[in-house]
């Protein structure tokens, strides 16, 4: 900036100087002129007063006078043909100079600078002689002859060169002077005002581009560099602050997706690469976060080294075409460690907002870890009836026990009455069946899900598994009582699960009255559907807790025990898989009921 100031104002000097010395050597030789023709009046004068007495030697001495004066180069008197009768320099005598008239007035005077070949450039002052009445008699009429000669006087111009170079150089280093100490003075000016002010600037502008958010620039005065500092620094503050706040939301997205069961990946469409995911993706594959981000999704997840054929497998970043889209399909994943993991995947294509492409939202279910649940859900509730098990069998065993004590006592005494024999083993019969009733129920409990749905009888079903709980209603000081339509309905379901669909509702209810209760189940036909009701009076729930209660790991007991979360969550899942319904109306204070509404199979 400043060699380029320098440079313009350099060249500005040089121009104005080169101007000033024209301008000034016009104006010498205008004065030069003017005083030459001062001068050359005189002489005229003086000639004209020789050429009228005819004083020729003294017309000669006076041409020569004037040739040896200082700064005269040399004087002619010529002809009107231009012929050279007078000069100062004897060589030009004679000689035929018509181009010295000049091409205009030949009465007017002319003052020009000259370079003949040969010689310096003169400033040649030409001065006709005009004819005047007195010398009609020698030139002739003074309408046919109005010039008797022309007075011819060169001038040296190298003086008037050289006075004009001295004295443009004098101006030039006056200029360059003034011009250097103007521009020391804004440079000076500049440096403090401007250039140091904008170059701490863009330190602090480089240290903020390279990360350092707390740098600030610094403001000394407030002109336009120390407004400009101060703006600087607000935009510094908002910067800093919005990429806290920017981090701040991504780890809390992070988070968000960290806490979330299921695993869950972002691909960018474009390229295949993958931008985010959360723990459970991690967990899933056995893998750091680190080595899935950034990696290709076919790589992350398939171990290959080009992206899957689409007609082998369903690839989201292939099927989606547009935002909002989503499909649902089911993936085997291989882990780190070689072992293949069966997924349920849900993707949805979303716009980006980077502008690098729409992005794939991938949720990844394995499927493993959800059968292992269910089993562990269903294992825990099994779990739950040992007690009432153990109990219902327990009795019958002791009776059984009782018998043969008595059957012994009487064998070996020799009292072998046959009536009282038979007593006892009609007894023992009878407690057999109890037991196997039991253990029926149990197994038909604990099975797993048939394939295909079946007509099952809703009050066996309903019945069996709630004689399972009266044991755990009885400790809890529950009274528990059966309402079954005499009608039988029938729906089309599975049996095991939809006993687990009652243990889960029953048992529900006994958490909700720690202190005791009543409990009424009920099944009734109305229409084309299949009604079960589970009616406690327990504590009731409050609005906000009835639309979580069918969320996955969402647990309230009123009995302050930690449960799992799931029993309402598989509950729904079973009602909805056989195109059922499920109801819950429940006042704090009175209680709760559940409703399950099935299709009722005819016939």
């Amino acid at each position: 900036m400043v060699h380029q100031i320098l440079l313009v104002a350099g060249g500005a000097s040089l121009l104005f100087a080169l101007l000033f010395l024209g301008l000034y050597r016009n104006q010498l030789q205008r004065e030069r002129a003017a005083t030459s023709l001062q001068i050359n009046r005189l002489l005229r004068v003086a000639l004209e007063n020789a050429m009228l007495k005819r004083d020729v030697p003294g017309l000669r001495d006076i041409v020569r006078k004037m040739g040896e004066q200082p700064g005269i180069v040399g004087v002619m008197i010529l002809a009107p043909d231009g012929e050279v009768r007078f000069a100062s320099r004897p060589e030009n005598l004679g000689q035929k100079l018509p181009a010295l008239l000049g091409d205009g007035d030949p009465g007017l005077p002319e003052t020009r600078f000259v370079a003949e070949a040969g010689q310096t450039e003169v400033l040649r002052s030409i001065n006709p002689v005009p004819n005047q009445t007195p010398c009609t008699v020698c030139h002739g009429p003074l309408a046919g002859h109005p010039v008797n000669g022309v007075l011819v006087v060169d001038y040296d111009a190298g003086t008037l060169r050289l006075e004009a170079y001295r004295s443009a150089a004098l101006f030039a280093a006056a200029g360059i002077a003034v011009l250097g100490l103007t521009l020391w003075s804004v440079w000076r000016l500049l440096r403090r005002r401007v250039i140091d002010p904008l170059a701490r600037l863009d330190l602090a502008a480089n240290a903020l581009a390279a990360g350092n958010l707390a740098v600030r620039a610094p403001i000394e005065l407030a002109d336009e560099p120390g407004r400009l500092a101060a703006s600087f620094n607000r935009m510094a503050v908002r910067l800093a602050e919005q990429i806290r706040r920017s981090e701040g939301q991504q780890a809390y997205l992070q988070a968000l997706l960290d806490g979330l069961p299921d695993g869950v990946r972002v691909i960018r469409q474009s390229d295949f690469r993958i931008v985010a995911v959360n723990a459970a993706y991690c967990r899933q594959l056995g893998i750091g976060a680190e080595d899935a981000l950034g990696r290709f999704c076919y790589r992350s997840s398939h171990c290959r080294d080009t992206p899957c054929a689409r007609t082998m497998v369903v690839c989201p970043v292939v099927e989606l075409d547009e935002v909002g889209q989503s499909v649902k399909y089911r993936h085997r994943h291989r882990a780190a460690d070689g072992r293949e993991v069966p997924v349920e995947v849900h993707a949805v294509r979303l716009a980006s907002q980077d502008g690098e492409g729409d992005l794939i939202i991938e949720s990844i279910i394995d499927l493993s870890q959800a059968i292992r649940h269910s089993q562990e859900q269903r294992l825990s509730e099994l779990g739950l009836l040992a007690a009432g098990i153990a109990h219902e069998i327990h009795n019958p065993l002791g009776s059984m026990r009782l018998a043969v004590d008595g059957l012994l006592r009487g064998l070996r005494n020799g009292n072998d009455d046959p009536p009282r024999m038979a007593g006892y083993l009609d007894m023992m019969s009878h407690e057999i069946d109890r037991c196997t009733g039991v253990t029926k129920r149990l197994l038909l409990l604990s099975r797993l899900p048939q394939q295909q749905a079946q007509v099952v009888a809703l009050n066996p079903a309903v019945a069996d598994t709630v004689s399972l709980l009266d044991f755990d209603a009885a400790s809890r000081g529950i009274t528990q009582t059966l309402a079954l339509d005499l009608a039988g309905p029938r729906v089309l379901a599975d049996d095991s699960d939809l006993r687990m669909l009652v243990l889960n509702l029953v048992q529900n209810a006994h958490h909700a009255m720690p202190q005791g209760g009543r409990l009424t189940v009920r099944t009734l036909a109305s229409g084309e559907r299949a009604i079960i009701e589970v009616v406690d009076d327990g504590p009731g729930m409050a609005a906000d807790t009835l639309g979580r209660i069918f969320d996955p790991f969402y647990s309230r007991r009123a009995d302050g025990e930690a449960g799992t979360g799931l029993g309402l969550t598989i509950c729904k899942s079973i009602v909805e898989r056989y195109a059922g319904a499920i109801e819950v109306h429940s006042v704090v204070g009175e209680g709760s009921t559940f409703r399950i509404t099935l299709a009722l199979v005819s016939g």
